[in-house]
């Protein structure tokens, strides 16, 4: 049995990469344990805490034999047969022995129970994962807002998903999935790391991700644009509607730099290894400018707008659009002008020129008056609203470049 014993820790040690003491410390607090309440079930629950016997074990390698022993006090008169031993008792196991001194007693496992070595078996196995839990704590606590690569390793009934990483497994929450995303098994997969929960004997990872994450895009991107990394070019914003779109607001601080067309890359790789890491989630790069009526014009990317009526008061920003512009300024289920509004912090409201009663004249020159009271009769802006137009007129120059309101693959809503 002892043999036995031996090759069990040695495989628990090693499967687990953990230095064989721990793992003897564990088995130490598992008989401990398993002790306590086969022999001293009639002690008061505060006293036997109190007054815990210690467990210690001595392991022989080289002759695969395991002892195990309590370590007593050596008193005059002892009170507690669980801590302590005469000093005649002990000097029968070490003959020089005198008060004050520690002595070993051997502790046989023949004298557990059935249950008492279930209970110690499981007690060892709660204190193994305490000690991988603060081990994986030491491994990640620096990582936190980081994204690492997983591999999907199960799932339980209620639909989250555990991930292998390096030495370590982490939760994927069910809420922090995306709808339209599924896996496989073994399959890898970049998450990000939000949380590192204190460590405690509890099966469950301490290490939880997310794919829903705004700053899982953020890591991607800087990941893959160097520009990014260095600091010319600054992300300004960025929302999401994980699985379906996201909008990223992008400046250079070098005027010579084009924010738009670094992100994209050159036959817009870049961004197509990030859409490809997101399964296929569309990606909107927007010039970000201080003007916010012409911010509002790109953020509501791939449509084309004509005109952006400001109230700033309410902070409502009109922008009308061509019919055939109409539904790629909306989106499926009004999402491109949803991300739009969180990423302006505007609220926008989409009209047509038939919507607002007449055609909007198509000019980069301020609006004249008789503009400006046609649109306020039609019930769009007060007196106070500000008027921009922007366009692209024939012989005109570009106010919005069109090559800066990008997205990849096509531009469909």
């Amino acid at each position: 049995m002892s043999a036995e014993l031996v090759a069990l820790i040695q495989q628990i040690a090693r499967e687990k990469e953990l230095p064989l003491e721990e793992v003897l410390g564990a088995l130490c607090d598992g008989i401990r344990h398993a002790y306590e309440k086969q022999f001293m079930r009639d002690m008061g629950r505060q006293p036997r805490k109190r007054l815990r016997p210690r467990v210690v074990a001595i392991l022989d390698l080289e002759n695969k034999v395991l002892k195990l022993a309590l370590e007593k006090m050596v008193v005059e008169q002892p009170t507690n047969p669980h801590t302590e031993i005469g000093l005649e008792e002990a000097r029968k196991i070490d003959p020089n022995a005198q008060v004050g001194m520690c002595v070993r007693v051997d502790l046989p496992l023949s004298d557990f129970s059935r249950s008492a070595m279930q209970l110690a078996r499981q007690r060892m196995h709660e204190r193994i994962r305490e000690i991988e839990h603060r081990r994986v704590y030491e491994l990640y606590k620096d990582r936190i807002g980081t994204v690492v690569i997983g591999q999907v390793a199960r799932w339980d009934s209620y639909g989250n998903i555990y991930l292998t990483l390096d030495r370590a497994e982490a939760l994927l929450p069910r809420k922090y999935q995306v709808p339209t995303e599924t896996f496989q098994k073994g399959e890898r997969v970049k998450v990000y790391l939000y949380e590192i929960r204190k460590p405690t004997p509890s099966p469950e990872p301490i290490l939880l991700v997310s794919r829903t994450h705004p700053e899982l895009l953020y890591k991607l991107l800087e990941s893959e644009v160097p520009e990014i990394r260095e600091g010319t070019v600054e992300i300004k914003g960025l929302v999401r509607e994980p699985g379906y779109r996201s909008k990223v607001a992008v400046a250079a601080k070098d005027p010579a730099i084009d924010p738009v067309g670094a992100c994209i890359g050159a036959q817009s790789k870049r961004i197509n290894n990030i859409i490809q890491e997101l399964r296929g989630e569309k990606v909107d790069i927007i010039a970000w400018s201080q003007e916010e009526a012409e911010f509002v014009a790109n953020a509501l990317s791939p449509a084309k707008v004509d005109t952006v009526i400001m109230n700033y008061d309410a902070r409502t920003a009109t922008v009308v659009v061509s019919e055939d512009q109409l539904s790629l300024a909306i989106g499926k289920q009004g999402r491109n002008v949803g991300l739009a509004a969180r990423l302006t912090e505007w609220r926008i409201d989409i009209r047509t020129p038939h919507q607002l009663g007449r055609e909007v004249p198509f000019t980069l020159q301020e609006p004249s008056e008789e503009q400006v009271a046609e649109l306020l009769k039609s019930g769009a802006p007060e007196e106070e609203d500000q008027i921009t137009l922007v366009g692209e007129p024939a012989g005109s120059e570009v106010m919005v470049p069109e090559g800066k309101m990008a997205e990849a693959e096509g531009q469909q809503p």
